[in-house]
């Protein structure tokens, strides 16, 4: 990734490298958050940032400089970055219950398991996704602060679970359940529920701190549905196989038995490890490894066609998760704590079962290595992927087909952008631009008749139009089968301003991001400073 960058056929390769490239741009124009992207799609705009989370963008953005300065590819450093800092989370979490070698050789695993790095990090390039395997042992490890009622841990578990948010919503459905669930088998008898409460109540305070980007989000939900892209239908045909479609033969790539190859190698993994602790383990142990036994065995029945009857009774699933074989995120990390439990409770003379398990240890990091050694092979054949009538001016943008109008004609779209930025498509008349801004768009339009007037960017419910003097808003459509966004202009000389104004949405989550990150400032200042009055004493 460093040196040759994402393979360029990569499933999300085109939509991270120019959601990333628009996104920057307008930061650095002074558009700290920039939601509508106005050059995305040959110039046409779009909306995805409404719902998308922020994060993985923002660290491009800030990376770009320095890369600048260094000379490297800032999307290269950016992608990489989630791969690096997983396995750190994952070394400060697995040492909370073993030793410090143990927990660093299993952080490395956790980073070369076959989904996290050859699926998700090579073939998927699944940036935000990536970043939730920075997040997940993260707060875990924070969650044993929190019940072992340390100084800031809640506040860092709150930050941490902001963050999250921010990055791979997908994900944190998934996953949330599982460090309040940790916080009460972490607890002493009389405990658990404080502890559980403290856990939600930090979980809480971090959903709020991301309320900048989840309150809009929600609301733009309606005009964005993830139901356009996925139902309920599709997802039967993402459930990994485990019988003759692992063995089938395909002329082509086949993700879907990718992926079943890395959630087997994942059982094989947990069956090993969860065997020999049980034997090893105390009481106290193997209590541990039958919650993370649970939690491998439930991903893995999630992924597979047996849940298919409860999925169709949670249709809010489908629509929070997209496909069931993101799953395997809470897989990798089932998988790894029950290979540190499995380490840390070996017993000083394994005799035969030591042979026993390295001779299956080493089988199936085997396993990883070959699948690693297939992401050479596929930057040997890598091949750009061809553009078609279906990307004539969407540039890979992921949300594009939930947001775009019905009707739109992506090849009337690229035509319509070639020409003026705003042309009267009724009447005659001349224009004048003055704004042309992501967002705010302003001109002066002057005709005998007034009349229809197109706009190059893409129609989206909440653009207004208004004419200056006198303030009056002014009707906007889509124009079809361009797509694009068309204003209703008097006869006359009017001046026109056309927005998608700050909703108040946008203006509520900003306000209690504020105040919650004020708290939380609050908070930290009389421990700051006693730790200052120490120093000083």
């Amino acid at each position: 990734m460093l040196l040759d960058g994402p393979l360029v056929d990569g499933h999300d390769t085109g939509e991270h490298l120019n959601q990333m490239k628009h996104f920057s741009e307008q930061f650095w124009q002074g558009d700290l958050y920039p939601r509508w992207l106005l050059d995305m799609n040959t110039g046409l705009g779009s909306p995805t940032f409404f719902v998308y989370p922020p994060l993985p963008s923002y660290v491009y953005a800030l990376l770009l400089p320095i890369a600048q300065a260094l000379h490297i590819n800032a999307f290269n450093f950016a992608a990489w970055t989630p791969l690096l800092l997983s396995g750190l989370t994952a070394m400060l979490w697995l040492n909370t219950f073993a030793s410090e070698a143990i927990a660093a050789a299993c952080a490395a695993l956790y980073m070369a398991m076959p989904y996290h790095l050859a699926v998700d990090f090579y073939r998927r390039c699944a940036i935000s996704e990536c970043w939730a395997f920075v997040w997940m042992p993260l707060i875990l490890f924070l969650v044993t602060g929190v019940v072992a009622r340390k100084n800031w841990y809640s506040i860092w578990l709150a930050i941490a679970f902001a963050l999250m948010v921010l990055s791979h919503l997908m994900s944190l459905a998934i996953f949330f359940v599982i460090p309040i669930c940790l916080s009460m088998l972490l607890s002493v008898n009389g405990e658990r529920l404080r502890s559980a409460i403290r856990v939600v109540l930090a979980l809480g305070l971090g959903t709020v701190i991301s309320s900048f980007y989840l309150c809009p989000a929600l609301w733009n939900e309606r005009y964005i549905p993830a139901s356009r892209i996925i139902s309920a239908s599709t997802w039967p045909d993402n459930f990994v196989g485990f019988g003759r479609s692992l063995f089938a033969h395909s002329s082509g790539y086949n993700f879907i038995q990718m992926v079943s190859w890395s959630v087997v190698e994942m059982m094989v993994l947990v069956t090993v490890c969860a065997l020999a602790a049980l034997e090893w383990g105390s009481h106290h142990s193997k209590t541990f490894m039958v919650f993370w036994i649970t939690v491998c065995g439930v991903a893995v029945f999630m992924m597979s066609r047996l849940s298919w009857p409860l999925t169709q009774h949670l249709g809010g699933l489908v629509k929070a998760i997209e496909f069931p074989w993101r799953f395997n995120g809470i897989l990798c990390i089932g998988a790894v704590a029950l290979l540190a439990i499995c380490l840390s409770r070996a017993p000083a003379d394994w005799g035969l079962s030591k042979i026993t398990f390295s001779i299956l240890f080493s089988l199936l990091i085997g396993t990883w290595v070959y699948a690693y050694g297939d992401v050479w092979h596929w930057y040997r054949v890598d091949i750009p992927p061809q553009r078609d009538e279906a990307h004539l001016v969407n540039e890979s943008d992921g949300f594009f087909a939930s947001w775009i109008a019905p009707g739109t004609d992506q090849r009337s779209s690229l035509i319509a952008s070639s020409g003026p930025k705003v042309r009267f498509i009724e009447g005659s008349g001349t224009l004048q631009l003055f704004s042309w801004r992501s967002r705010n768009i302003e001109f002066q339009a002057n005709s005998v008749k007034g009349g229809w007037i197109m706009i190059n960017q893409f129609y989206y419910p909440a653009w207004r139009a208004e004419l200056v003097n006198p303030a009056r808003l002014t009707a906007v459509k889509v124009a079809l089968p361009e797509g694009l966004l068309e204003v209703l202009t008097p006869p006359g000389s009017q001046r026109v301003r056309v927005e998608i104004p700050v909703s108040l949405s946008e203006r509520l989550g900003g306000l209690v991001s504020a105040l919650s990150v004020l708290c939380v400032v609050l908070l930290f200042t009389p421990t700051i400073r006693n730790v200052f009055s120490q120093q000083a004493h």
